[in-house]
């Protein structure tokens, strides 16, 4: 039975790619156009609208684990208990990024009518 995706390793090539775009802000941001740099806002609004989906699922997920008895706690915990707060916290924080993206739709939106003199 072949193994399944490591979730952990999709997230950390994004989290790297985000690495990659600061440090290409801060080396050479000076040297990029404005569509260019709106072409990456609008890349970033993207990325983030997927956010809320992401921490849904994993939620969902955990809430399934929890119910199959799946889970072991190192600290003496009650994994249900746990999972359940975090379950709920995920979810506060799946708002808090829905909240993000709307924030970012507004640069977005003005940049993508930006061109180079």
């Amino acid at each position: 039975m072949p193994s399944l995706p490591d979730p952990a390793h999709v997230v950390r090539q994004a989290r790297d790619s985000i690495e990659e775009l600061n440090r290409l802000l801060l080396d050479e941001g000076m040297n990029l156009s404005a569509p260019v740099l709106a072409d990456a806002v609008q890349a970033l609004k993207s990325l983030v609208e997927r956010l809320p989906q992401a921490l849904d699922l994993s939620a969902r997920v955990l809430e399934i684990l929890a119910a199959r008895d799946a889970i072991a706690m190192d600290n003496g915990k009650t994994p249900q208990t746990e999972a359940t707060a975090a379950a709920t916290e995920l979810r506060k924080v799946s708002t808090d990024a829905e909240q993000l993206a709307r924030g970012l739709s507004g640069p977005a939106s003005k940049m993508s009518h930006m061109g180079v003199r």
